[in-house]
């Protein structure tokens, strides 16, 4: 199954993420947050669940908002 790793730069109010698959093949998306409200928009999603299905998109997601939320200081 694939991996993913989920930096932020939180100067720049962007989210960097990084798929890795099986086969070492990477991949990597960046986009923007809103650093007042934590709201962003990640067009790649169908994409990703395709290839890796809902359940690991949604894990990926969570990372995400969880990283976000820090950026901004919620908890």
């Amino acid at each position: 199954m694939a991996s993913f790793r989920a930096e932020l730069d939180k100067d720049s109010s962007i989210v960097l993420v990084m798929v890795t698959e099986d086969d070492g093949s990477e991949h990597d998306y960046q986009f923007d947050f809103d650093s007042r409200s934590g709201r962003y928009e990640f067009s790649e999603r169908d994409i990703l669940e395709r290839d890796f299905g809902e359940e690991w998109v949604d894990e990926m997601e969570q990372a995400i908002e969880g990283l976000i939320a820090q950026a901004i200081g919620r908890k």
